[in-house]
């Protein structure tokens, strides 16, 4: 085994690891590519008034970290210890209150942070945000124990 720090944020499964490595590889090119077609643009072209390098590196810090977790979860290698419908039934409702849970704790950061609202709209600012997170989180979820469950399912039956 290659010693790294990465050691210590992968999965112990070999092709779990692998394959997030591809990912995270993917991500990183992709990231480059976007960075060099930004900055060539910006540079000969339009000259951007950006917000600064750290809005740029922000986002795409987030930018890989959200195509990493895209594609693991609609690779479908997420749950391996699902392969029948009462396994299939129980990790749906784990990961129906890990998405509560989720949208509980960015709720209260975001209220913590923002103060409590005096209007309508300012509610909205709070609630509206952990909502969309909530149906973004719980759809990924979804489709990864949907995946993962078929790609078990094969796996048994051959």
């Amino acid at each position: 085994m290659v010693r790294s720090f990465l050691n210590y944020l992968l999965p112990d499964d070999e092709y779990k690891r692998i394959r997030i490595l591809y990912f995270l590889a993917e991500a990183a090119v992709i990231a480059t590519g976007l960075l060099f077609v930004y900055s060539f643009v910006n540079l000969y072209w339009l000259q951007w008034e950006f917000p600064g390098g750290t809005f740029t590196a922000l986002l795409t810090a987030v930018g890989v970290m959200i195509y990493t977790y895209v594609r693991y979860s609609i690779s479908g290698i997420e749950h391996t210890n699902v392969s029948n419908q009462k396994q299939y039934t129980r990790q749906g409702r784990v990961n129906l209150k890990k998405v509560l849970l989720f949208g509980l704790l960015l709720f209260v950061f975001t209220l913590i942070s923002k103060g409590v609202p005096d209007s309508w709209l300012e509610a909205l600012d709070i609630i509206g945000p952990t909502v969309l997170a909530m149906i973004f989180m719980f759809t990924l979820d979804y489709v990864s124990l949907k995946r993962s469950y078929k790609k078990n399912r094969e796996i048994l039956d051959d």
